[in-house]
């Protein structure tokens, strides 16, 4: 009887919204934006972009995925790259920094949530060859942004030695891109760019152009320094293991 269970709260649901929308006319859609009004502009400030990642990073470190927060950033994201879109078809400059194409298709989804690319290459040149193994298994997904692999692999999720670098690249890079957009050397992204899986750098590109490569660039050196000193110490604790059996 799970089914008859299901049944009755999704034709309430159903209902309801036919009702609203058909009879009564009535834009969920606005009123949904308007609730999140209050988040939307606290979303857009230097703070409230580094705390969005950062609590993505953090849950994701913990093993849970970093989508669950998908209907609140999404609230925030689609507003902000129409109004992004209208004001530059009027001939203005795009203003709004908070939008998924920062997130994951321009500088900060370098190989997922967490930025685990460079991770997951320092681990090809690893000593312990459980390491390597784990670096050659997720290279490819690496490349396309899909990191659950090498998060719950390596594993990243509850290993204090990989969280805290994670934490680290979760506070760091948020800051430099919007200090970096806000300043205007590098084009805020316009235009709505679904497509997370393209490897990045290629992203990078079409959303804002050769600045926003160099700015990839620098991002890149930062990450690999800050995840390297993590790394070896994670690759000698796992060298000592495997010599010891």
């Amino acid at each position: 009887m799970d089914w008859f269970d299901f049944l009755v709260p999704i034709a309430l649901i159903l209902t309801t919204g036919w009702v609203l929308v058909y009879p009564l006319h009535f834009d969920i859609f606005a009123l949904i934006v308007n609730v999140f009004e209050p988040i939307n502009a606290m979303g857009q400030s230097l703070t409230g972009f580094v705390l969005f990642n950062f609590i993505g990073v953090v849950l994701y470190s913990f093993g849970v995925s970093p989508w669950v927060m998908t209907p609140i950033w999404y609230a925030i994201w689609i507003p902000a790259i129409e109004q992004n879109a209208a004001l530059v078809a009027a001939g203005q400059d795009p203003v709004n920094i908070n939008t998924f194409e920062t997130f994951f298709s321009g500088w900060l989804g370098i190989g997922g949530m967490g930025a685990t690319l460079p991770l997951v290459v320092w681990f090809l040149l690893a000593r312990s060859k459980k390491l390597k193994s784990v670096g050659k298994a997720t290279i490819l997904p690496s490349l396309f942004n899909i990191n659950e692999p090498v998060v719950y692999g390596a594993p990243i999720a509850f290993n204090p030695l990989l969280m805290v670098p994670m934490w680290i690249n979760g506070l760091i890079t948020p800051i430099l891109v919007y200090i970096v957009l806000d300043m205007g050397l590098v084009r805020i992204p316009s235009q709505i760019f679904q497509l997370w899986y393209t490897p990045i750098g290629l992203s990078t590109y079409l959303m804002s152009g050769f600045n926003g490569v160099i700015l990839l660039a620098v991002v890149l050196l930062i990450v690999f320094a800050v995840w390297f000193p993590f790394f070896k110490l994670y690759d000698a604790q796992e060298l000592k293991k495997e010599q010891e059996n």
